[in-house]
């Protein structure tokens, strides 16, 4: 009697081992299929050249979020971090502007910018890390010189006398903190856009034809470029 008692104590413990085994294979099983399911969302986070780009279809992603707001520095990037980007939870985030830096910046403010913007980017990858966000970098896209018969008259005179025009002297400024962002790539081993060798003519400024008609802004033709590189390069990385 006793015997058979312990034999049925052992069976229904056994019983119970089986019934939670399989429930935690169920759940298992759902959490699998959930994050397999669930699509891969990157967000865009950048100021006036960012937003201007909108939610392109980007390789390896189902859901593009925009975060670009316009006039805005990489100090104001990084201090909305948490609210535009961490909050959304995405699986990615492409990071790239730096150009108002620079351009608001005066001639002996700019060293500081430009040191401002490189430890901004540092930090914005400290948190996208902390948040188990990966991140994909891009490089700023250089300056327009002006058009016109005048301003290339101008610049040709300028250039015989030894000056750099506004254009040589911004694009220079932002190269530098992009020859940053590049080496945070590849310290990191991080994918870059590099955006602004796309965007350059050999002397460093913007193509004319990657230029909105205020000179500052980029333009259908260039919105374009960016998405046809941007594609090909996520496309390879994947």
């Amino acid at each position: 009697m006793q015997l058979a008692s312990t034999r049925l104590r052992v069976l229904i413990i056994c019983l119970g081992a089986l019934l939670a085994l399989a429930a935690t294979s169920r759940s298992w099983g759902a959490a699998v299929t959930e994050t397999a399911a669930k699509p891969r969302s990157v967000v865009i986070l950048g100021a006036s050249y960012a937003k201007g780009w909108g939610t392109p279809a980007l390789p390896g992603f189902e859901r593009v979020i925009n975060r670009g707001v316009g006039g805005e520095e990489t100090g104001d990037m990084r201090n909305r971090f948490t609210s535009d980007v961490a909050a959304a939870r995405p699986d990615s985030v492409l990071i790239w502007g730096h150009v108002n830096n620079i351009t608001r910046a005066t001639p002996d403010k700019v060293e500081a910018a430009k040191a401002a913007a490189k430890a901004d980017y540092d930090e914005m990858l400290r948190q996208a890390q902390a948040a188990g966000i990966r991140v994909v970098l891009a490089t700023e896209v250089p300056w327009t010189e002006e058009s016109g018969i005048l301003a290339t008259v101008y610049g040709w005179i300028a250039s015989l006398r030894g000056k750099t025009s506004y254009a040589e002297r911004t694009s220079a400024h932002v190269e530098e903190v992009n020859e940053h962002v590049r080496a945070l790539a590849r310290r990191e081993g991080i994918q870059l856009l590099d955006f602004g060798r796309t965007f350059a003519n050999e002397d460093g400024t913007r193509k004319q034809e990657y230029a909105a008609e205020d000179g500052s802004h980029i333009s259908a033709a260039g919105y374009k470029a960016l998405t046809e590189y941007a594609t090909r390069e996520l496309r390879a990385r994947k």
